[in-house]
């Protein structure tokens, strides 16, 4: 990822991760105002779902769902269900 002084840095993303979980990385932000110490990057993590899927992909999911004891995804036909 760019970081605010135009270098990279790379970063493992935890498994399991969910959206909005803020990171920070330690002295990697923006100098301070005068200039003898950094202050911190923090980054927020999005993920994205896709919104189509095959009718292969979306059993794939409801097998996984099964086997993590999650109930697969319902989908809604209206606005009372």
């Amino acid at each position: 990822m760019p970081l605010v002084n135009g270098s990279k840095e790379k970063y493992k993303i935890p498994e399991g991760t969910q959206t909005g979980t803020k990171f920070t990385l330690r002295g990697k932000g923006f100098k301070s105002l005068n200039g003898s110490w950094n202050g911190d990057f923090i980054f927020s993590v999005i993920i994205q779902t896709p919104k189509k899927l095959t009718q292969e992909q979306r059993n794939i999911l409801v097998e996984l769902a099964k086997t993590m004891n999650e109930q697969p995804p319902i989908k809604k036909r209206g606005l009372f269900g």
